[in-house]
C-alpha cells in the first residue's frame, strides 16, 4: 500500500489540517508576555493590533481585521474583532492549483475582541479564542 494519498480533495483536507494544528502547536512556543489575556488594558485600538499581530506572528499565523464598529459622531473606532486570517472554510469550487493567488482557510480559531471602555477611554480585550 503506497503512503501518499491519490484524491486531490483527501489531500487537500489533510494539509488543512496539519497546517491548523501547526498553528495550535505554534501557541506552546510563544512566551506567556505575549500571549493575550481578557483585562489587558491598550491606549489606542492601534496599540492592540500591534500587540495582537506581534502574538500571531511568535504563535505562527498572521491576522486580519474581520470588524470594526465606529462612533456614528466622531468616526472613532469603537470595538474591533481581529482574527486569524486563515479563518473560516472554503466556498470556492475551484482547485488551489487553479487559482490565481491561493489561500486556504483552515478553519483557524485564533481571534480577540477588543473594546473601548466608556469611562477610561481604553481599549480592553474582553474575548479570546
Amino acid at each position: 500500500m503506497a503512503d501518499s494519498v491519490s484524491n486531490p480533495s483527501i489531500q487537500r483536507e489533510l494539509s488543512l489540517n496539519s497546517a491548523a494544528e501547526g498553528i495550535v502547536e505554534g501557541l506552546s512556543h510563544v512566551d506567556e508576555e505575549y500571549i493575550p489575556k481578557v483585562g489587558m488594558t491598550f491606549l489606542t485600538i492601534e496599540e492592540a493590533n500591534v500587540f495582537y499581530k506581534e502574538y500571531a506572528k511568535r504563535a505562527g499565523f498572521a491576522t486580519k481585521i474581520r470588524n470594526s464598529n465606529k462612533n456614528k459622531d466622531t468616526g472613532a473606532i469603537k470595538n474591533q474583532l481581529i482574527t486569524c486570517n486563515r479563518e473560516g472554510k472554503t466556498k470556492s469550487d475551484l482547485l488551489e492549483a487553479e487559482k490565481t493567488n491561493p489561500m486556504s482557510p483552515t478553519n483557524c480559531p485564533a481571534r480577540v475582541y477588543v473594546h473601548i471602555q466608556k469611562k477610561s477611554q481604553l481599549f480592553i480585550i474582553s474575548k479570546v479564542v
